[in-house]
């Protein structure tokens, strides 16, 4: 199955938070999208938006961009790394200046070993 945005969710699921607000009251408050994308998106009239649109709502949303994804692989592949992705992660974000987010990624990645090793050691 291709991935997909389900515009379904994703439409009651801003419709639901926008809750009482006008559109354009919450278009202002998600950022740079327009009222009339977002009354399509409610009216499950949007076939496709941005990414950058999309991510915006996301974040309004405050959930992961993979809920509204239809085919969205759950599981993660086996060599799949938790340490780097959390590296990722925090040298992607812009609220961190990149020492801060370096130093971070190591003590994530100290931690994550020792609980690696007590947990195999429970085993």
């Amino acid at each position: 199955m291709a991935s997909e945005i389900d515009f379904v969710k994703l439409g009651a699921a801003v419709k639901a938070k926008r809750g009482d607000k006008g559109l354009r009251e919450a278009a202002e408050e998600i950022g740079e999208i327009s009222p009339s994308t977002l009354s399509r998106i409610e009216g499950k009239r949007a076939a496709d938006i941005s990414m950058s649109t999309y991510l915006q709502l996301c974040d309004w949303l405050g959930v992961s961009p993979e809920t509204f994804i239809q085919g969205y692989q759950e599981d993660a592949p086996p060599d799949f790394d938790i340490p780097d992705a959390i590296e990722l992660q925090l040298r992607a974000s812009k609220e961190i200046d990149p020492q801060t987010a370096q130093m971070l990624a190591e003590m994530f990645k100290a931690a994550y070993r020792e609980a690696k090793k007590r947990r195999e050691m429970e085993e």
